[in-house]
């Protein structure tokens, strides 16, 4: 709290009463004050003798910000005090309330005013290094945040008990792994209200002032004071953050796998937690090491041993022997904070989610290496549609009511290792179901801390992404990218171009301010992508053949490990740890491992298309319109089998197999869209002639058609040709017209292959449904091998191949 009545000078009286009232503070749960930078010389002595920690307030006023004028002196003045009270024992840090309103701030602009705030910061950093510096803002100049502050510092007015939880929200998404602190600038009646809604949403500290005594109606006009009438945080009895109005049973399950080296932290963390009702299942998944010994020192958890079946598997298991109605997961390699589960269950309960997840932070590491890998590009992350509505969250933080889980299925076995978490999110997000986000409800996560684990991983996830491209191939973007349609919170700043929010100045809400990360669209990661750097290659080694200047294929090739140091520059990287070996390392990591992760998603996809390459199962010549471009097939049932259950057998089909296909949501003629490659596609048309006696005679069409990107490159290609001819040059005009027709000549390759793609799975699903072929047959089919055809389960050449993916 704040000592508003207490003078820059004080006589000895004066300090004994302070001290009085300090200690009767700290009695009362108070842990600190702020002071103004007059009260500091006399005050902060006094503070350090009765256990108090203090913030001194440094004011900023807004012709200070933004005019040139005495900038300097205001530095100066501000480093004489940092200066003064370096390493005194009751200094946490600084303040800077920089009193400026929403519209000084954009005229004086914004980049302008966030500059001078980040030297102040430096040169109080400089003078005091062990002190935390924040800057006061609020509602309407948040965007006044810089990331060289240590904590989030916001004053708010009186607010609604719902505006001050989004408002803390959304300060916490900003702040990342920062601490945000909370000060209420008037006394009100609701305060003990807005206190602890502000500790329940995860604030790390709040400043209020005492609450006024309401006025007295007796007629001598005497009251009783209470205790909460000067001393804010006397209701909550030292409990922070308040636990949740309901406390239902959680149920956490710890899937681990040789994880001898975190479970024993991971485990003490659990028994540390401030929520009173839970309880701890460790499946032990087959592991080789001592995970099962360790977990067996804490007799309070249960533990379950199976051999190794796949991390889906083991969480269904937990989930299965879970007795709490909500069912929390982290992995065995996380610490979790003691407030996590109460975070958490607060916020379901408050908002009524099915499932909620919180960030994760990477912890200290002991070496260089191990600190460049974890700060490298790939680790499990959250990704936010709103500040409190989620579209994935990470598997390592993941709370989810177990009467969702039970409706979907739990997770899908086929996911062992990677992948589980986007598609149980996805699951519940298209079943109906609500995902919150709770930023303040975090665990210790740590990383890969080898460059040879961090790439086992990265393979890990690129097989991952290859088997959800199967399921939701309209999740992903043309290079086979899962296209998330929120953001990732912080990834922006580590592209070029993204480091700047946008700023909604004006909302519905007076005054308030909202902040955007800048949308990262596939042209602003493209140059870290294994295609772009195999098209730059190409063109660089075409321009050596033929001859032609080197700058802009060699520009092009440079991008990607430009982005990868702009990257390295910018990523997370501990401050003991800072040097330029270790950003050199977290530069090479981000340019090779997207790189590993690509080839590996290609890898695991091609193995799954050779599902479909044999010609087991073609009964039928095709019926082929050579200049249309399509093959048609036509069979004959008497059971009533519809065109619908032969789209439905081949959606399934091509899912399996790794060709990712589209269902036609009315707007097109045809029924299915199935791309089993960048370059080409197929559109399925089916249709029914009904006859009497249940009698149906099924027609499928497949249309082969080029993508957008094949006629792009083929058009580049034809049209630099013909600029190269007509500017005179007919050496490189012959050497690009032979690529472009080189590449066509290819492109009609695969084209002819993925008319044999859509043959044989055709074929393949009439078979399975019985569906009697009308064309030119290729073998007669008896009886017995029509049925064992239809018997013989869906896509069953391809488990093999499904086993190695996974």
């Amino acid at each position: 709290m704040r000592l508003a009545d207490v003078s820059a000078t004080l006589d000895f009286a004066q300090k004994l009463k302070l001290r009085k009232r300090l200690d009767d503070l700290r009695t009362a749960h108070t842990t600190g004050v702020v002071l103004s930078e007059a009260q500091s010389q006399p005050c902060l002595d006094i503070a350090a003798q009765s256990g108090l920690v203090a913030m001194v307030e440094l004011r900023i006023s807004a012709d200070e910000l933004t005019r040139s004028r005495g900038w300097k002196s205001v530095v100066s003045r501000i480093a004489h005090t940092a200066s003064i009270f370096a390493r005194h024992p009751a200094l946490a840090g600084y303040i800077l309330d920089c009193e400026i309103g929403q519209d000084a701030l954009r005229a004086g602009g914004l980049e302008n005013a966030r500059r001078r705030v980040r030297g102040v910061v430096k040169t109080i950093k400089g003078r005091a290094p062990e002190a935390m510096v924040g800057i006061k803002v609020r509602p309407e100049t948040r965007a006044l945040s810089i990331l060289e502050e240590d904590f989030l510092y916001a004053e708010i007015p009186a607010l609604k008990p719902v505006e001050i939880r989004d408002f803390v929200v959304a300060l916490h998404n900003l702040a990342e792994a920062r601490p945000v602190v909370i000060e209420f600038k008037d006394a009100s009646p609701g305060q003990d209200e807005a206190v602890a809604v502000a500790f329940g949403t995860g604030a790390a500290g709040v400043v209020a002032p005492p609450v006024p005594a309401p006025v007295s109606h007796d007629w001598l006009g005497v009251r009783m004071m209470r205790a909460s009438d000067v001393m804010p945080f006397v209701t909550l009895n030292g409990t922070c953050p308040p636990q949740p109005p309901k406390m239902p049973m959680v149920s956490v399950v710890i899937c681990a796998y040789d994880a001898e080296r975190t479970m024993r932290a991971c485990l003490e963390s659990l028994r540390g937690l401030d929520y009173g009702n839970f309880e701890v299942v460790i499946v032990d998944d087959g592991s080789r090491d001592r995970t099962a010994d360790i977990s067996m020192d804490f007799p309070e958890f249960r533990l379950i041993r199976q051999p190794n079946k796949g991390l889906s598997v083991a969480r269904n298991v937990g989930m299965q022997a879970a007795r709490g109605e909500i069912i929390a997961y982290t992995d065995s390699d996380c610490v979790v904070d003691p407030h996590w589960l109460t975070l958490m269950v607060r916020s379901m309960i408050e908002n009524n989610f099915d499932g909620c997840g919180g960030p994760n932070y990477a912890p200290h590491e002991d070496g260089w290496i191990e600190a460049s890998c974890a700060a490298s590009p790939g680790a499990p992350c959250h990704v936010l549609v709103a500040d409190d509505r989620a579209e994935h969250l990470a598997g390592c933080n993941m709370l989810f009511s177990k009467a969702a889980l039970a409706k979907i299925g739990g997770f899908d076995p086929q996911f062992t290792s990677a992948g589980d978490d986007v598609d149980i999110c996805w699951r519940l997000l298209e079943a109906g179901f609500k995902l919150g986000f709770s930023p303040a409800a975090f665990v210790w996560h740590f990383r890969r801390n080898t460059v040879k684990s961090y790439y086992g991983q990265q393979r890990g996830y690129g097989r991952a992404e290859a088997m959800l491209h199967q399921r939701y191939p309209e999740r992903f973007n043309a290079i086979g990218q899962i296209a998330w349609r929120g953001t990732i919170p912080g990834l922006a700043r580590t592209i070029p171009g993204g480091s700047r929010k946008r700023v909604l100045w004006r909302t519905a809400s007076a005054g308030a301010q909202t902040l955007f990360d800048p949308g990262l669209t596939l042209a602003r990661v493209i140059p870290q992508t294994l295609e772009w750097t195999l098209l730059s290659a190409f063109a660089l080694a075409a321009s050596i053949v033929l001859g032609v200047p080197l700058i802009a294929a060699a520009a092009m090739l440079a991008l990607g490990p430009i982005w990868a140091l702009y990257y390295a520059w910018h990523a997370p990287l501990e401050k003991s740890h800072e040097s330029f070996a270790a950003r050199l390392l977290i530069a090479y990591l981000a340019y090779t491992g997207p790189m590993v992760r690509t080839m590996t998603r290609y890898k695991t996809r091609a193995k799954a298309l050779t599902g479909l390459a044999g010609a087991d199962g073609v009964r039928q010549r095709p019926t082929i319109d050579w200049l249309r471009r399509t093959v048609r097939l036509d069979y004959w049932n008497d059971e009533s089998i519809t065109r619908d259950r032969l789209t439905d057998r081949m959606l399934k089909l091509f899912a399996r197999s790794g060709h990712s296909a589209i269902v036609d949501a009315g707007w097109n003629d045809y029924d299915l869209e199935v791309r089993p490659n960048p370059w080409t596609r197929i559109e399925l048309k089916t249709a029914d002639e009904e006859h009497e006696a249940g009698k149906v005679t099924n027609h499928v069409l497949a249309r082969i058609k080029s993508t957008r990107i094949t006629r792009l490159a083929l058009a580049a290609g034809a049209l630099s040709a013909a600029v190269a001819a007509i500017a005179g040059l007919p050496e490189i005009a012959l050497g690009l017209g032979a690529l472009t027709m080189a590449g066509a000549v290819c492109i009609a390759a695969e084209m002819a292959e993925t008319g044999r793609i859509a043959h044989r799975a055709t074929e393949q699903c009439a078979t399975e449904l019985n569906l009697a072929p009308l064309g030119v047959l290729v073998r007669q089919a008896s009886g017995t091998q029509a049925v064992a055809a239809a018997r013989k389960p869906a896509g069953a050449q391809l488990a093999s191949q499904e086993r190695t993916a996974d």
